[in-house]
């Protein structure tokens, strides 16, 4: 992209915050330096940061009346944009792209994650063959009225044969972004990171039971953590038999910005992301292994195919079974003392991000995919 252009562009979400990391900082920012765009995501307030103009959308906590009315109300926000082209940002405004459509205005629906697979693993989702009939309905529509861009190589063997127009464009880390925040000194003080959406399913209880048998075995870790926490997970945490022992040690900073996460993860040891095996985490990178690999920070994640491509191959952190604290405190333990070999994943990890899962890499393919609907 090098000329301006005069089609503005709309990005929706009824589901993300606004300053998603592959919403606004890779997508958002990335196409305001060719079109005028707009972004209706949950937010506190109207503004324009960094020429993106963000419209707030109001957050649902019940999920029944998000699904049933959330489309309704972002297509009339979606009409006062006048934008040329929409791309959407989760599936349950399928309906809100097709009205768009009917308009004669331009679609992408962005697939972050196989929702066809994920809806099995939803424990909320009461009549999950029911709710994967009427998803795969409206899914056939859009993926022949809209233009599917896939943010994993996985989703193909799915979408290819579905969609009339399709593109993956994958959500590597913006090595350019990242690069204020990369760790200085490894202190090996057994400061653990984490960043993003804080459920039981991203090993929460595993990792504050891995501290306590380190504790056991005198290693005093903390446990540092960026995000939303949900207040089941709050209430189990405070159940736990050694919660007392350990309460001092765990520090929740709830939502923070990306810039802000990342310049507190300077001062951490070690970046944790031990998922539960669940089909689509299976199948899906994590943006945050990237994002730790480009600060600077060692990795423990979870023991999958995908994950240890990433990881292991590459030499820039340790793969562990995700439900096994015993096994997440070991490899803790590992990187903690051998200070030769972690300040090796240290160099291998900002490596591996620049040299093959970074963000300028997908800029071309996410250009190609707008000048096709532009023209």
């Amino acid at each position: 992209m090098s000329q301006r252009s005069n089609i503005k562009v709309c990005h929706l979400s009824s589901v993300h915050f606004a300053l998603d990391t592959r919403i606004y900082y890779r997508m958002c920012l990335f196409l305001s330096k060719t079109y005028e765009v707009s972004l209706i995501a949950v937010h506190p307030r109207k503004e324009t940061l960094n020429g993106i103009h963000i419209i707030p959308f109001r957050r649902f906590h019940n999920r029944q009346v998000r699904v049933t009315i959330g489309w309704l109300l972002m297509f009339f926000k979606a009409l006062k944009v006048n934008a040329g082209i929409y791309h959407l940002h989760d599936p349950e405004l399928i309906p809100c792209g097709l009205l768009l459509r009917l308009l004669g205005k331009k679609v992408i629906l962005d697939i972050h994650e196989n929702i066809a697979e994920d809806l099995f693993d939803k424990p909320w989702i009461k009549h999950q063959k029911r709710a994967y009939l009427i998803f795969h309905f409206f899914e056939k529509l859009a993926c022949r009225y809209f233009y599917i861009i896939l943010a994993e190589k996985s989703y193909e063997k799915r979408y290819r044969n579905l969609a009339k127009r399709c593109a993956t464009v994958q959500n590597y880390c913006d090595v350019d972004f990242f690069t204020p925040f990369i760790k200085q000194e490894y202190k090996h003080a057994l400061q653990l990171y984490y960043i993003g959406i804080i459920l039981e399913n991203r090993g929460i209880l595993q990792i504050i039971e891995a501290m306590h048998l380190l504790e056991k075995e005198g290693h005093i870790a903390h446990f540092h953590c960026v995000g939303e926490l949900y207040s089941d997970l709050d209430r189990k945490i405070r159940h736990l038999p050694y919660y007392a022992e350990i309460k001092d040690r765990l520090h929740f900073y709830g939502r923070m910005t990306l810039e802000e996460g990342y310049a507190l993860a300077g001062k951490m040891d070690i970046g944790l992301c031990v998922i539960w095996p669940m089909k689509n985490s299976m199948e899906s990178y994590p943006t945050k292994l990237f994002e730790y690999m480009a600060v600077g920070l060692p990795i423990i994640t979870s023991d999958f195919d995908l994950y240890r491509q990433a990881v292991e191959d590459h030499h820039c952190g340790i793969c562990v079974n995700p439900l096994d604290p015993s096994d997440l405190k070991n490899a803790v333990k590992n990187i903690h003392t051998d200070v030769k070999n972690s300040e090796l994943m240290v160099k291998n990890g900002k490596n591996a991000v620049k040299n093959f899962y970074n963000w300028e890499s997908q800029k071309p393919i996410l250009s190609k995919v707008y000048e096709e609907l532009g023209q």
